[in-house]
This record gives structure tokens, C-alpha cells and sequence, in this order.
């Protein structure tokens, strides 16, 4: 069950490394193109579970009973060894409860941020999860205080990024590359002031390249709609190749932010949400960042405007620093993000984890 974009591209690996474990393995439930691509059957698209605060959980929650009801009776019919529930903890901790009920294994793959808010579900975990799949370093220490079963696979974005890793190509000087979320609501809440700071940005730097990077998942003309007849290129293949090959980036908080780290591409991050959600979240995050890469790192390694300081003139402050050279001082911690995602290799460790469940193993 997969609902985000991320967790879409990550479950697909994760079911493709199952099959060259265990050829005969069968899979359905929740996904997007590329679990779908991988040989995910499908009972709903991911698209229905893309919520991203509080308010739009609250407002969707028919929507979410009725789409949950709807897998659970699947999973009942066909009774599967192992459930892998992929992040969207709001859809899936509830169906974890209702699959765990009905006696089969669960296993959370890609933990749900119990450590920045709302740490209690996780004795819902402990009731009813088998096994955590941890991708960030930090997450094991926070289960083993809490009881539960979990261990650290490594970043499966390690392996999605690994051949342009090992061969980087040339970067533009003048390069922008925006990647406003892959949520629909996300970009048109956040595409805006990245657009404005991008033509402030132009009348300084004659030579700037701006390049929007598309999320896996959106609709390229729907997102060229956005555009307003902006001079940017809109970058629907090749997402990493042209994302190491530019000098700076915007970018929505989220797994993105550990791309441009992995890659070495210095940034800024932005995070906007309903005003209801952002009143709600401040009130339940206990974190001292929004951005993940920072929250990697332990420490504030790159600029993060927030809420009401996300606009286009603060945006383009930012980046006109990283253009002109200041990009190079997030270098040494954006390394030590890269060493702490792990190793190649996150995705079939995940699938050994999975099976080991399914037999019985663990």
C-alpha cells in the first residue's frame, strides 16, 4: 500500500526486488504507475491516498473509510502472508489494525515521522506490526525505546540515484532547478513564489537556466499550465541526470531534498501548507527541522523558509547566494547525508526483511 509518490517509486523497487528473491511472488493493493509497472495489481490508485496536512486528512475522511474498506475486503479474500504498508500512516495504521485482527503479518515499510509528531501512534505500531523497515538512521533508536521491532535498510534512494552518482556530469554555472513536490496541491501552493523568485533572479543573471523538475506521478500540462508563459524548461525525463547537472535548487521539504543531497546540488527548501494544518502542526511537531536532509545531517546544513517566509524575493535571495558561490559551504554536510542514507543494496535488503516475515522467520 502506497500512497505517495515517493512510496510508490520505493515500493516498486521493493516488488521488484521480491520478484528476483521469489519469482512466483503475487502482489495487489493500493499504488501508482510504478508499482503498477512492476506488477503491482491494483485495487486503487495512489492518487487517492495524495492528502498533505491535517485539514485535507480531516475533510477526505469518507472518502479515506471508503477506499480503506474497499482493500480491506481484498486482503480478507485472498488472505496474503505479508502486508507491506508503505508511509501514508493516517490510511494505513488504521488498516494495519484491521489486517493484524484478521492474523496477517504486517510490515511498515518507510516509517510514518513518528518522531517529529504525534510519537503515541506508535503503540498502535506496537500492537499490531511485526517488523519497521527503517530508510532514515535515526529512526531504529527511536522504535528501540519505544519496543518494536525495526532496522535500518538504507535510503532506497541510494539505488534509484547510484548510476548518476557514479557519474556526474558537468555542472551549469547558472543552472536553477525547481522541483516543487509531487503532490498536486503541493505545487500550485508552492510553484508560484519559486516562479516569481526564478524572474527576479533573471534580470541579475542574463545567462540563468531554469529548470523545472516534474515529480513521477504529475501531469507535465497540468503543470505547464502553472507556467504563465515563464521562461523554464520542464524537465519530464532524465529527472536526476539534469538535476546533478544544475548549480542550485529550489525545493519543496521532503524526499526531494535528500535527492539534491545525494547528488551534491545545494538548496534551499521551502514548506507551505493550509493555514488550519500549519496551525496544527506547530502546535504537535517536535523537531528543529522541516527539511529531511537536515534532519539527516543534525544539524541546520541548509536554509529552510517556512509558511509566511516562503516568497519569491526570499526564494531568490537565497538562490542568487548559491549561484554566486555559496553553494560550495553546503558541501561537507551535504556529504555527511550521503554516508548516512547507507549503501546500495536498500531495496533487496528491505525484500530479504519481507520474506523472512511472510515464512515466518521473524
Amino acid at each position: 500500500m502506497a500512497g505517495e509518490a515517493s512510496g510508490d517509486l520505493h515500493a516498486a523497487n521493493l516488488l521488484l526486488a521480491l520478484r528476483r528473491l521469489a519469482p512466483d511472488v503475487e502482489a495487489f493493493g493500493v499504488g501508482g504507475e510504478r508499482l503498477r509497472d512492476a506488477g503491482l495489481e491494483c485495487v486503487a490508485h495512489s492518487e487517492e491516498l495524495s492528502l498533505m496536512g491535517l485539514a485535507e486528512v480531516v475533510r477526505d475522511l469518507p472518502r479515506l473509510w471508503r477506499l480503506s474498506r474497499r482493500v480491506r475486503r481484498a486482503a480478507l479474500a485472498r488472505r496474503p502472508q505479508v502486508a507491506v504498508l508503505v508511509d501514508s500512516p493516517d490510511f494505513n495504521l488504521p488498516l494495519a489494525r484491521h489486517l493484524a485482527r484478521a492474523g496477517i503479518p504486517v510490515v511498515i515499510y518507510i516509517s510514518p515521522q513518528l518522531w517529529a509528531w504525534r510519537a503515541g501512534r506508535v503503540r498502535r505500531i506496537r500492537r499490531d506490526v511485526r517488523r519497521v523497515l527503517c530508510i532514515l538512521p535515526f529512526e531504529v533508536d527511536f522504535y528501540a525505546r519505544h519496543g518494536v521491532p525495526a532496522e535500518f535498510v538504507g535510503h532506497p534512494l541510494v539505488d534509484e540515484l547510484a548510476p548518476v552518482m557514479r557519474e556526474l556530469p558537468p555542472r551549469a554555472p547558472h543552472a536553477l532547478a525547481l522541483l516543487p513536490g509531487s503532490r498536486w496541491h503541493e505545487v500550485e501552493s508552492l510553484l508560484p513564489a519559486m516562479l516569481g523568485a526564478a524572474g527576479r533572479l533573471g534580470t541579475t543573471i542574463p545567462d540563468l537556466e531554469v529548470r523545472l523538475v516534474v515529480a513521477p506521478g504529475l501531469d507535465p500540462e497540468r503543470v505547464r499550465g502553472l507556467l504563465a508563459g515563464a521562461a523554464v524548461e520542464l524537465v519530464t525525463f532524465d529527472r536526476h541526470r539534469t538535476l546533478a547537472s544544475c548549480s542550485a535548487a529550489l525545493v519543496a521539504s521532503g524526499t526531494a531534498t535528500l535527492e539534491c543531497a545525494l547528488l551534491g546540488v545545494p538548496m534551499v527548501v521551502g514548506y507551505r501548507l493550509h493555514p488550519a494544518s500549519y496551525l496544527m502542526a506547530r502546535l504537535l511537531v517536535r523537531v528543529p527541522h522541516v527539511a529531511l536532509v537536515n534532519l539527516v545531517a543534525g544539524e541546520g546544513v541548509v536554509p529552510e523558509l517556512v509558511q509566511d517566509a516562503f516568497t519569491a524575493e526570499a526564494l531568490a535571495g537565497e538562490a542568487a547566494a548559491l549561484l554566486g558561490g555559496a553553494g560550495g559551504q553546503q558541501q561537507t554536510g551535504l556529504a555527511q547525508v550521503r554516508r548516512r542514507l547507507g549503501e546500495e543494496g536498500a531495496s533487496e535488503r528491505a525484500a530479504r526483511a519481507v520474506l523472512a516475515v511472510a515464512q515466518g522467520a521473524a
